[in-house]
């Protein structure tokens, strides 16, 4: 992923521990309406069933063939710009370099709540309560994911969950 978005080991693992909460809530925010259950649910089941997992450094050799801009479209919409913004000021990673982490870092999302859903056997309405279970950073005041909670997903030893598969695609 470093070489991909021309960053370092450390600015990798910063943008990641950045990005993967900000797209969890993203996710979890449209997981709120029944539609947005019922969406997330069906691309989880028929396009993003952690197969993806299986094959990882296929997909790290070639990560623009799973179409990570349009896992973005369809979870941050018009947001994404701002979203990119933000996260490559708190950081320090270049924007650019910030939009090719988010988009190899939506695909593997995505998988990985995918092999989630099936494992744990979660309906569409259980979304939320995965994505939730999965975030367990969000600040308390409700207006985004806090940074230092983020980074404590992948500094901590724990290897459970979402944050102990991207820590270990990184060799944390």
């Amino acid at each position: 992923m470093s070489n991909q978005a021309g960053l370092n080991k450390n600015q990798t693992v910063s943008a990641l521990s950045a990005v993967v909460p900000t797209l969890l809530t993203a996710l979890k925010g449209n997981s709120q309406s029944k539609l947005g259950q019922k969406q997330l649910a069906t691309a989880l089941e028929k396009d993003h069933d952690g197969s993806l997992l299986d094959n990882l450094s296929g997909f790290l050799d070639n990560p623009k063939a799973v179409n990570g801009k349009g896992i973005l479209n369809h979870t941050l919409g018009s947001r994404r710009t701002k979203v990119e913004g933000m996260l490559s000021q708190k950081t320090g990673v270049s924007s650019g370099s910030m939009s090719k982490i988010m988009e190899m870092a939506a695909p593997l999302v995505m998988a990985y709540l995918g092999k989630e859903k099936k494992q744990s056997n979660v309906q569409s309405n259980g979304i939320g309560g995965m994505l939730s279970n999965l975030l367990g950073g969000i600040d308390s005041n409700g207006d985004g994911v806090d940074l230092g909670d983020i980074a404590n997903l992948f500094i901590t030893k724990k290897k459970g969950g979402i944050a102990g598969f991207i820590g270990g695609l990184l060799g944390k």
